[in-house]
């Protein structure tokens, strides 16, 4: 059986992509596609094996798992360690997820035979091309449009917490979701940061603070700088920077709470070493949630 090294990279470059592309989507990472497309090329480092015999050093575990790491930070600069090992497990994830429909739909339709011309050697695997690419496209279809269905089921019973706000003897209860996409903290006391409606907490405010609170303009923090001064507020006052879709660049006011108290996995987590961040509109449509949690709030 000929193997031509230049299809073998061409298609292992598109499934790294492809995974990496998945793994953006699943975890809501930013995705700069130069980024993913290096850490893509990065990953078919091992095809040297296949044409050198003195790079067999690629084919080895530790090797392996070297390079999944730097397709990780070259494609996603994680924060942390622990961003870094949540992205990473979901790669091997999504990657296993890949092979294994590649071949289950290899051998589900006794293609073996049929299109042995078509075959590519990989790892001394025998594979269609065409199959690894069918099963991708499968994959990003469900991540892309079937994906965000599959999360809003999930969450209404497993994602959704409740949360109990205190501050200065006063408890408001806030039904909260568990967003993977917050990972927003205090840049100075480096305290996770609780998302969370402006509506669902603005009894906690005197009528002149919720008159500033309720513009989402950033012209009012003058304005609340000189309604908070002496006040209780005073020392609870945050500004959380933050980034979004038509937004690079914005400032959150935030304020930190007495405690915050989580009904979680059958515990009661009281948590005050946090802060929330004040959002003007709406965050779910249907009412099912009025905050979203940073999960790291959840390892306490």
């Amino acid at each position: 059986m000929v193997v031509y090294l230049d299809v073998v990279f061409l298609i292992n470059l598109i499934m790294n992509f492809l995974i990496l592309l998945f793994v953006a989507i699943v975890l809501n990472l930013k995705k700069n596609y130069f980024r993913i497309l290096l850490g893509a090329a990065g990953g078919c480092l091992f095809l040297l094996s296949i044409a050198l015999p003195n790079f067999t050093v690629f084919q080895s575990l530790f090797c392996k798992i070297a390079l999944s790491a730097a397709m990780i930070v070259a494609s996603f600069q994680p924060r942390c360690f622990k961003d870094f090992i949540k992205i990473l497990s979901f790669f091997y994830l999504i990657s296993f997820m890949v092979g294994g429909g590649a071949f289950a739909l290899f051998y589900f339709y006794n293609l073996k035979d049929t299109f042995m011309n078509s075959m590519l050697l990989i790892n001394n695997i025998s594979v269609p091309w065409w199959i690894l690419l069918v099963s991708s496209l499968t994959l990003f279809l469900f991540f892309k449009y079937l994906w965000p269905l599959v999360y809003r089921i999930i969450s209404k019973d497993v994602l959704l917490v409740p949360m109990t706000v205190t501050f200065d003897e006063k408890s408001l209860e806030v039904k909260a979701l568990i967003d993977t996409g917050n990972d927003l903290h205090d840049p100075i006391s480096d305290c996770p940061v609780v998302i969370v409606e402006f509506d669902a907490v603005k009894d906690f405010f005197s009528t002149d603070l919720q008159a500033v609170l309720m513009k989402e303009t950033e012209e009012n923090l003058k304005h609340m700088g000189e309604l908070i001064s002496g006040s209780k507020w005073a020392t609870r006052f945050r500004l959380i920077p933050f980034e979004s879709i038509g937004k690079s660049k914005g400032l959150m006011i935030g304020f930190k709470p007495d405690m915050i108290t989580l009904s979680f996995n059958n515990k009661i987590l009281e948590i005050k070493d946090v802060i929330l961040g004040i959002h003007q509109r709406i965050l779910s449509p249907d009412g099912t949630y009025r905050a979203l949690l940073n999960p790291d709030l959840l390892n306490e």
